[in-house]
């Protein structure tokens, strides 16, 4: 904790001790520790050798991710130059905070937990997380002395030598244009239907975000953009279901009004293994409790 905190401060400026600031740097530590736990658990039954997905096959949130990861590590490179400690720490603990837990490892537990171990979603975002627990492992490791030389023990394909040992070189992954667009398009609806998920809940329509429809009503324009995205803005979303519907554009001299969006009780039955509400969730006979996805999931385990 100690040389934890050492690293946090400006040593441009005084150096600020206190149990509160303690207490903080203690909650960062278990924030890095715990991302680096969720990466790995994940990854037990991942061959690096065999089981990693090219660039191009990976799926759209995973490029999304390893695109800002790349950055992250640039940042990292360019503040260790520069001496700036305190730099490493913020960058690395926000991205860990915000783009990790709150979007990517929150969205990804579904596809990790109830895809088949062998899915081409899982597979994939069990390579850019190989990727990122590679990459903070050698980022932490003159922070984090000891957790970063554990946690490198237990990473698939590193194992044996330590992370001091280890050669880091940060990684280019960059989107085009196109698709960066796109991902922004995409976090800019979900933080527009958050709140009226929110709502719903406070209001008890709903209880979890997976018992819930929602009915995005959209600009023509808007809504043709995102349209074959459904899916990935569903996922990012993490509802049972999602339906565009195209309103009527503004005229060219206005802003185009926000999208409409109505929440309600998702239709069908909560599937028992992974959650979601489905309206096929009983039309298997050897398994009433589960929806198709699931069921499918199940015979491949059953099968191998």
């Amino acid at each position: 904790m100690l040389r934890l905190w050492i690293a946090s401060q400006d040593f441009r400026n005084d150096s600020v001790v206190s149990d509160e600031r303690l207490k903080k740097v203690s909650e960062t530590y278990r924030l890095l520790r715990n991302t680096l736990r969720y990466q790995l658990s994940n990854l037990f039954d991942f061959d690096p050798a065999k089981h990693t997905v090219p660039d191009d096959r990976l799926t759209g949130l995973d490029r999304w991710i390893l695109g800002e990861f790349a950055k992250l590590e640039q940042d990292v490179a360019a503040a260790y130059d520069a001496h700036e400690f305190h730099v490493v720490y913020q960058k690395v603990s926000q991205f860990a905070a915000v783009e990790l837990s709150a979007v990517h490892h929150d969205v990804v537990k579904d596809r990790l937990y109830t895809d088949p171990a062998d899915s081409a979603r899982r597979r994939s975002t069990q390579t850019a997380l190989h990727w990122m627990v590679t990459g903070l492992c050698q980022m932490l490791s003159p922070l984090l002395v000891f957790t970063a030389d554990e946690a490198w023990e237990h990473v698939p394909g590193h194992r044996g030598e330590s992370v001091h040992a280890s050669e880091w070189k940060p990684r280019e992954f960059a989107l085009d244009a196109t698709e960066a667009a796109r991902w922004q398009k995409l976090f800019a609806v979900r933080e527009q239907v958050l709140p009226e998920l929110e709502k719903a809940r406070q209001a008890k329509a709903i209880g979890k975000a997976l018992e819930a429809r929602v009915e995005l009503e959209l600009p023509t324009a808007e809504a043709d953009a995102i349209r074959e995205r459904v899916a990935e803005l569903q996922e990012l979303l993490n509802v049972s279901g999602l339906k565009l519907t195209p309103a009527s554009s503004a005229p060219q001299t206005e802003a185009p009004p926000p999208p409409v969006v109505r929440v309600a009780q998702a239709d069908g039955k909560k599937c028992e293994r992974c959650w979601h509400w489905e309206t096929d969730v009983g039309r298997h006979a050897a398994h009433p409790t589960l929806c198709g996805r699931c069921v499918e999931a199940v015979k491949c385990v059953t099968s191998a």
